[in-house]
C-alpha cells in the first residue's frame, strides 16, 4: 500500500509551507465576511484530518484495509440485523458519492468481505450485506483501529482532551445539522 506522503513515490519533493504562505493567500482572495482565525482553524483542521487519515491507514495497512474501505464494513456490522440496506443509502449515510461507494463495495465483494444480492421483488433493487469473512476482518482489525484512533490524541493532557471533545462534539452537530445528516 502506497501512502499519500510516501517519499519514495516521487522523485522531486515540494518543500513544506508551513501556514503562513495559506494566511498570505487568504488575506487576498477570501470573501470579506471569512473570519480569519476561524479560516486558520478551519484549514488546520483540514490538515488534520487528512493527516490522521494517514495515520490510521498506516496502522491497518498489515490488514491490507483503509479507513474508508473499514468505516463502510462498520456500517454494515452495526446494521447488519437491517434488512435492504442499498448502495445509495450507505452512500447517503457515509456522506460520498455513489461512484464512490460502487468502487468500495466492488473492492470488499472481491475479497468477500461484502456480498451483493438482488432484490426478490425487485430485480433493480441490490442490498448490501457483510459476509463472515467480513465480520472476521473487523474481529481483527478494531483493536488495531481504536489504538490508532487514540494513539493520535496521546499528546493531549486529560483537562485538553475533555476540551477538544467538548468543542469537537460541537463543532460536528453544526455541521451535520448544515448537511441534513450525521454518523
Amino acid at each position: 500500500m502506497i501512502m499519500k506522503n510516501n517519499k519514495d513515490h516521487c522523485s522531486e519533493q515540494l518543500p513544506k509551507l508551513g501556514i503562513q504562505p495559506y494566511l498570505e493567500l487568504m488575506k487576498t482572495t477570501a470573501k470579506h465576511e471569512s473570519k480569519g482565525a476561524s479560516a486558520r482553524l478551519g484549514l488546520l483542521m483540514l490538515w488534520f484530518s487528512d493527516n490522521y487519515l494517514d495515520a490510521v491507514d498506516l496502522a491497518l495497512s498489515p490488514f491490507g484495509i483503509t479507513e474508508s474501505k473499514l468505516d463502510l464494513l462498520l456500517l454494515l456490522k452495526l446494521h447488519e440485523n437491517r434488512e435492504g440496506i442499498t448502495p445509495s443509502s450507505l452512500a447517503d449515510r457515509l456522506g460520498i458519492r455513489r461512484a464512490s461507494v460502487t468502487a468500495l463495495l466492488e473492492w470488499l465483494e472481491k475479497r468477500d468481505l461484502i456480498a451483493r444480492e438482488q432484490s426478490k421483488l425487485d430485480r433493480r433493487m441490490v442490498y448490501v450485506k457483510i459476509t463472515a469473512e467480513g465480520l472476521e476482518l473487523l474481529d481483527k482489525t478494531l483493536p488495531t483501529f481504536w489504538s490508532a484512533c487514540s494513539t493520535v490524541m496521546s499528546d493531549l493532557d486529560q483537562e485538553e482532551t475533555m476540551f477538544l471533545d467538548k468543542i469537537l462534539v460541537k463543532l460536528n452537530a453544526g455541521i451535520e445539522k448544515k448537511l441534513g445528516m450525521g454518523r
